[in-house]
């Protein structure tokens, strides 16, 4: 998924973006909730609110998952 594609996406069921200042353990809430609803993307370093990317330098254009 590109940066791009991140950032477009609206949150959902099955796509929720977490600032990558979250404290480890409220991440539990949504990772259960997407175990619950048969899976989803938790895109960790992406603002919530600015959907700004956090934690990677601004050359990256894909992040994380299968190339």
């Amino acid at each position: 998924m590109t940066t791009e594609e991140i950032q477009a996406r609206k949150e959902c069921q099955t796509f929720d973006c977490k600032s990558i200042q979250i404290d480890p353990k409220a991440l539990a809430i949504p990772i259960v909730a997407m175990a619950n609803a048969d899976g989803g993307v938790l895109a960790i370093g992406v603002s919530d609110k600015t959907r700004k990317i956090e934690g990677i330098d601004g050359t990256a254009n894909r992040l994380g998952g299968k190339q």
